[in-house]
């Protein structure tokens, strides 16, 4: 149990410094795709909560050992182990471990919090559009988040980088000619927004942006 104890410790201080950096880590890293978030999402609440319920599953003991005798040796909290500075280590490990993962000692510095390629603590408009496009599972999604967010031409153009991987990802469902393409996009988001989108997306695609006027 001694090891169990502090294996979730560095389990959980681990997943919190993962959490740290994922808010900080770059656009296109694994840590701010769909799958790495999920992961992540995951991680954190099978590993970070679980030392204090280690400590729940001691008092728990007594019930387990009348019904499975002999089974309360292995979730008998450890004696030389106290439960307060137990939960203070764990408490502390975690936070430092999350501060270190967000580079704390960044803060301040140009770049750290700014919207660049790298950073991630970008809450405009288009920075939230820009972190919602990656989770978009099919181009209607993305599509439809532009019109909701009421993007405009030129924050369509800032949002080129998504644009281009939403055409790449998508291209498959992208229509045959330009034109269709261009119709397909102005049905749902403005026309000068469309024109915008449709040219990044085909570019995204490998295709060449014919005139959509």
């Amino acid at each position: 149990m001694l090891t169990l104890a502090i294996l979730s410790v560095i389990l959980s201080a681990a997943t919190s410094y993962a959490v740290g950096y994922a808010i900080i880590a770059p656009r296109d890293s694994f840590m701010r795709s769909k799958t790495g978030i999920w992961l992540l999402v995951i991680l954190a609440l099978s590993f970070i909560p679980l030392p204090p319920q280690l400590i729940g599953l001691d008092s728990a003991a007594p019930s387990l050992s009348s019904m499975a005798p002999g089974m309360n040796l292995s979730v008998t909290w450890p004696a030389a182990l106290g439960k307060g500075p137990y939960l203070t280590m764990w408490a502390v490990t975690s936070l430092l471990a999350l501060l270190a993962g967000l580079r704390i000692w960044n803060a301040g510095k140009p770049g750290w919090r700014a919207s660049s390629a790298t950073a991630a603590y970008d809450t405009s408009k288009t920075g939230r559009v820009r972190a919602m496009l990656v989770m978009a599972d099919t181009l209607d999604d993305a599509l439809d988040l532009l019109k909701r967010m009421e993007i405009d031409a030129k924050s369509a153009e800032q949002l080129a980088e998504e644009l281009h991987r939403a055409g790449e990802r998508f291209g498959h469902s992208l229509p045959e000619s330009a034109g269709d393409v261009y119709r397909m996009v102005a049905a749902i988001v403005p026309p000068a927004t469309a024109s915008v989108v449709t040219r990044l997306l085909l570019e995204g695609a490998g295709r060449r942006a014919l005139s959509t006027r």
